[in-house]
């Protein structure tokens, strides 16, 4: 390459650049990475939610509560803190996605996936369960059955940003 430059081909230069640009990443394999970077921050992040206020609720906590009861307590609450955590970071991707395309269209439909997914992004956010006790609901239900419909929507958010990528 360095001696065609050299003898002024330019040419061969410009297809070697054309052809890397057409060699980047296929539009799939990136959609498939970029939900995969989703989710893992997502369950990071609710781990970190998770174990930070379990370690507060349990330091603060009035009543002894027998190790085993807490412990199910705490599986329950991450596992459900984890998923919901999930769906916000696959709904903050599908946000930036279709606010991009927004943007770029100007399009009435696009508006309205915008608003409807942050009506389902500010639903999620209420769904914490580390929301509940932060407002004075320490009762509430956490219990396997309530997390399924959490587990079901993270299911159709994978779904829709796959086909979103495409």
């Amino acid at each position: 390459m360095g001696e065609n430059w050299e003898k002024g081909d330019k040419g061969e230069v410009t297809r070697r650049i054309v052809d890397m640009k057409k060699s980047e990443m296929d539009p799939r394999a990136k959609a498939i990475a970029i939900l995969f970077v989703l989710l893992a921050v997502g369950v990071a992040v609710g781990l970190i939610i998770s174990k930070i206020s379990l370690d507060f609720a349990h330091g603060h906590a009035k009543i002894k509560v027998p190790q085993r009861v807490w412990q199910a307590f705490a599986d329950v609450y991450t596992l459900g803190t984890i998923i919901i955590c999930m769906n916000l970071f696959l709904l903050l991707g599908l946000l930036g996605s279709y606010i991009d395309s927004f943007r770029k269209t100007k399009s009435s439909f696009l508006l309205g996936l915008v608003l409807f997914l942050g009506v389902l992004f500010v639903q999620s956010l209420l769904s914490l369960p580390v929301f509940h006790v932060l407002v004075g609901q320490p009762s509430f239900q956490l219990r396997l059955i309530n997390i399924l419909p959490n587990f079901f929507e993270t299911a159709a958010l994978i779904i829709l940003f796959y086909l979103s990528m495409e």
